[in-house]
């Protein structure tokens, strides 16, 4: 099929593809704000979503009307599931994925995909765009193919790489840290693994401005600095008033945490997005400082 011009339908709506996952969620609401109310898909039941499932997908519902811009936020996001299933991960996060961008793309729709630090093997302070990728987990290598057939292909895509989200709810090992906490039990931090946060909400910012410049190639965004995760774990105590005492830190190993998901280095070179978007590289204090006060807010 041939494709629509680049421009076509561009006051089309907005679609969110995976609208009910941490990123999705944040770029629904942003959207309500500017007065939009997207299209949204969802592999559960839910509201006046699309059901689409990316393990069996049918795109024939989703593709009855036309989008101007598309935010694939759906993905087999668990590095660790992806290991264990390379196959049924790939199936969601590469091939079926693939398959909705092309068909989108033949409709004229431009699209802002995520993909993630994860890249790169940690061990180069900052890589920018430019720098060559180098994963070394499955999670990552399911990426780099996603973004090099777009390229490839010359899709109309703008591919956001991303860096730890964190958002004002406590999720994964931060909520498991403040639950501890709470309870008066230590907690052990890595200090030889390092985080680069940034907040669902400004993930969702960025992506929408990439959609509505109608942006193309390759992005960063990424706090400006890194920090360990020990440094983390106490600012996250000393914000929520719990005994910074039990906050304890020590290296992890390959039995905790094996090394493929092990980075010396998180933050990435993201002065371009920046530098032509105008997005604002914060320091990762500043990050964890603004989403901690949602921890408490939440006590």
């Amino acid at each position: 099929m041939a494709r629509v011009p680049p421009g076509a339908d561009a006051e089309g709506a907005a679609l969110v593809v995976g609208g009910d996952g941490l990123i999705g969620r944040h770029i629904l609401r942003a959207l309500a704000r500017r007065g939009r109310r997207p299209a949204v898909t969802s592999h559960r039941p839910a509201g006046d979503a699309v059901p689409l499932d990316l393990r069996r997908p049918d795109f024939a519902p989703l593709l009855a009307r036309r989008y101007g811009c598309a935010y694939h936020c759906a993905a087999v996001t668990d590095m660790r599931a992806c290991e264990a299933d390379p196959e049924g991960s790939r199936r969601v996060n590469v091939t079926n994925t693939l398959a909705l961008i092309r068909r989108l793309a033949d409709q004229g729709t431009h699209q802002v995909f995520f993909s993630s630090g994860q890249v790169f093997d940690g061990e180069t302070a900052s890589p920018d765009e430019l720098a060559p990728a180098s994963p070394k987990n499955v999670y990552g290598v399911q990426k780099v193919e996603v973004e090099e057939a777009i390229g490839r292909e010359v899709l109309p895509v703008a591919v956001l790489r991303l860096t730890k989200v964190l958002a004002a709810e406590p999720a994964g090992l931060f909520a498991e840290w403040l639950a501890a906490l709470r309870r008066g039990e230590p907690i052990v931090a890595a200090t030889n693994m390092t985080i680069a946060p940034v907040s669902a909400s400004d993930s969702a910012a960025a992506a929408i401005a990439l959609g509505a410049g109608r942006r193309t190639g390759l992005w960063h965004l990424s706090a400006a600095d890194e920090i360990d995760y020990h440094a983390a774990a106490r600012q996250m105590a000393e914000r929520c008033r719990l005994p910074l005492g039990l906050v304890r830190g020590r290296p992890v190993g390959e039995a905790e945490v094996p090394s493929i998901f092990r980075h010396r280095h998180a933050a990435l070179g993201a002065a371009k997005i920046a530098r032509e978007l105008g997005i604002p590289l914060r320091r990762s204090e500043d990050v964890l400082n603004e989403l901690f006060a949602g921890f408490v807010d939440r006590a």
